[in-house]
């Protein structure tokens, strides 16, 4: 049976199946994430998202702006969200530890793990980002190379993604191979609940487990023409969409896409 576009969006935005408050935002900050890889014909192309960093005293969560807005309405961004594999995360700071949720087609995956330190150096180097002072940090997180740009006019800790630990809010962040870039666009003050992720339905295991998996099936040469291929069987809600007239796949309440784009991992051990 084929959903409406607008309702099976608003089920595949939702990560978290349960609530359980255990923080709440002193302010939240807007990042512009691009990847730039490769479409199903080998063409350069730049695939684009916002994310939304909940930041609170002990906790913080990263999650896109259409999960943040609960805007289910069809979009590129969404489009590219689904191609960009994008984890869900909250680092809980008091417990010094990482829950991950992102859903890769036919299930939802979550990872528990203690929160790394990326072991970052300090650089003199300024720079003026959206009117900040900002200051220049290089590090390393699981096999990527990082610099990051961060200001102290905001004393947080807190960056996108696993990104976090230097002595203000990080403004910018790429990878040295220039793929992956996070740039901050906009921050409110605003007091929400930050809520633990997870479900007893997902499936569970190790990140390394999950970075390997990933790397088995999204980095195999026939994902970006065929997205679904490492799937046995189709669920029984199996059924297409077309959204600005391309056809896309929905089943167990998530969005699959025909062909997808190259996959371009943020974590390489």
């Amino acid at each position: 049976m084929i959903k409406t576009l607008t309702l099976l969006l608003a089920l595949v935005l939702t990560t978290a199946a349960q609530a359980e408050r255990i923080d709440s935002t002193q302010f939240v900050a807007f990042y512009n994430y691009t990847i730039q890889t490769q479409d199903d014909e080998g063409q350069n192309v730049t695939d684009s998202i916002r994310l939304a960093l909940l930041v609170g005293t002990r906790a913080t969560y990263c999650t896109t702006v259409l999960s943040y807005n609960k805007d289910g309405r069809a979009s590129q961004e969404m489009l590219d969200a689904f191609s960009m594999h994008f984890q869900n995360v909250l680092t809980d700071v008091e417990k010094s530890s990482v829950v991950a949720v992102e859903p890769i087609y036919p299930y939802r995956y979550e990872t528990h793990e203690p929160m790394a330190k990326v072991g970052w150096t300090l650089m003199e180097d300024t720079l003026t980002i959206s009117g900040l002072l900002c200051h220049r940090a290089t590090g390393k997180l699981y096999g990527k190379q990082w610099t990051a740009w961060y200001t102290e006019e905001m004393p947080s800790s807190a960056g996108p993604w696993k990104l976090r630990g230097l002595p203000g809010l990080i403004i910018k962040a790429e990878d040295a191979e220039g793929i992956h870039c996070f740039t901050l666009y906009e921050t409110k003050n605003e007091v929400i609940d930050i809520n633990m992720i997870g479900s007893p339905e997902y499936q569970k295991l190790s990140r390394k487990k999950l970075m390997d998996f990933k790397k088995k099936t999204l980095g195999n040469p026939r994902y970006p023409k065929e997205p679904t291929y490492y799937v046995a069987e189709e669920p029984d809600d199996f059924g297409e969409m077309r959204v600005n007239g391309v056809v896309y796949y929905s089943a167990n309440h998530m969005l699959v896409l025909q062909k997808s784009h190259v996959y371009q991992p943020l974590e390489l051990e």
